[in-house]
């Protein structure tokens, strides 16, 4: 009886402990030139037999299982429900596998690239938004390698704060100027080798949203023209608390409408530190059933409500498009330009034209042109003849 009672109370301890460090992620990523492990998370007392064997696998790039087997390689290291890698590569990318009799656990593990100009990597980030004057708490744990863990240091946008190395951690009212990246870094020795982990959070301080009344974007009334069969996209904006949520009412009285469509709502935070949002709705192959109906879009919280509307009117073809105006007009100009540039050569060069004519027609003027002249002579030399007797 106490001997079965003391089996459950061990196995109980066994599963705690197992639970705490075990990982339940089936996609997991693992930083280069870190130390790393996978541990299969230990349920019940059921799955454990001592005549049951426990096997690692490793998937290729044929798809094919190989098994992995203590001293196959000097980085990675296995016992019973652990698989250690000491450092973790980038040939390590792939599928592992832990077989227990029957059952079989998998992890797909993808390796990054370690930032050589940074202390942290950033698609290794735990990223945290704390309100200003709430409390902000950094704290450098590592329960699976507290053991071998030598030294702990803090860093904030890779410059080390002044900290205990033992257990540096960070409890106090934020401030905006707290915003930053902090890096815990563990150094850890391991038969003779010096390893480092790093884990870095990305804290963003914000505006205390408490007392914010939630409110819209832009004018409330809102006449957007379209051409009917285009596309429109109609973005509605919001300054809003965190619980806070924006939303669109489109609905008619016969239905929805399958070409109106509500995207995803996306936050983000300002520079102000205020909190940003943005939905789109999307209106696809506009008809005449989409033209004249107030399409609306409300931000609704705590702090009270708000709402816009949309109208779609459409578009008057009778107007020219700015775009065809403008190239119509440089048409218009090139032409008066080509224009006056022919009259001008036509004067600089008019007997030049007159003679090219003359021999392109095949006639001879001379002697018409030479009487035309002389006529022209005789008729000056006889008025001047008749001004000189009058005077």
């Amino acid at each position: 009886m106490y001997r079965g009672e003391l089996s459950l109370t061990l196995w109980a301890l066994i599963f705690i402990n197992t639970s705490e460090t075990c990982i339940l992620r089936t996609h997991i990523t693992a930083v280069e030139g870190e130390p790393f492990y996978l541990k299969y998370c230990l349920s019940s007392p059921v799955h454990k037999n001592e005549t049951t064997t426990i096997r690692w696998y490793r998937s290729n790039r044929s798809q094919e299982r190989v098994e992995l087997k203590q001293g196959s390689s000097p980085r990675i290291t296995l016992w019973d429900y652990v698989l250690e890698f000491w450092p973790v590569e980038l040939d390590d990318r792939g599928s592992y596998f832990f077989q227990m009799g029957n059952y079989t656990q998998q992890w797909i593990l993808n390796i990054t690239r370690r930032n050589k100009h940074s202390c942290f990597t950033e698609k290794q980030v735990t990223s945290k938004i704390v309100e200003v004057k709430k409390v902000l708490q950094i704290t450098c744990e590592n329960s699976y390698y507290q053991k071998l863990i030598n030294s702990t240091s803090l860093y904030k946008n890779c410059k080390k704060l002044p900290e205990n190395d033992k257990n540096p951690s960070i409890r106090k009212n934020a401030e905006f100027e707290d915003q930053g990246f902090y890096s815990c870094v563990f150094s850890l020795h391991r038969s003779g080798k010096l390893f480092t982990i790093t884990k870095t959070f990305n804290i963003t301080i914000v505006e205390d949203h408490s007392n914010i009344v939630p409110v819209l974007l832009g004018p409330k009334l809102n006449h957007v023209e379209v051409e009917l069969g285009k596309d429109v996209q109609l973005n509605c904006c919001a300054l809003l608390n965190k619980n806070d949520v924006v939303y669109w009412i489109f609905e008619k009285e016969n239905g929805p409408d399958p070409n109106v469509h509500e995207e995803e709502e996306k936050k983000a935070v300002t520079s102000e530190g205020k909190l940003h949002s943005s939905r789109i709705l999307r209106i696809e192959n506009i008809n005449e059933n989409n033209l004249n109906f107030l399409y609306n879009c409300t931000v609704a919280g705590e702090g009270g409500t708000d709402t816009k509307s949309f109208i779609l009117v459409k578009k008057d073809m009778a107007d020219i498009p700015g775009h065809i105006f403008t190239r119509g007009m440089i048409i218009a100009i090139l032409i008066l330009v080509a224009v006056v540039c022919f009259v001008i050569v036509g004067v600089i060069y008019r007997v030049d034209l007159v003679l090219f004519y003359r021999h392109l027609m095949g006639k001879d003027e001379t002697l018409t042109g030479n009487a035309y002249h002389n006529a022209g002579i005789s008729y000056l030399m006889l008025s001047l003849r008749n001004h000189i007797k009058n005077h």
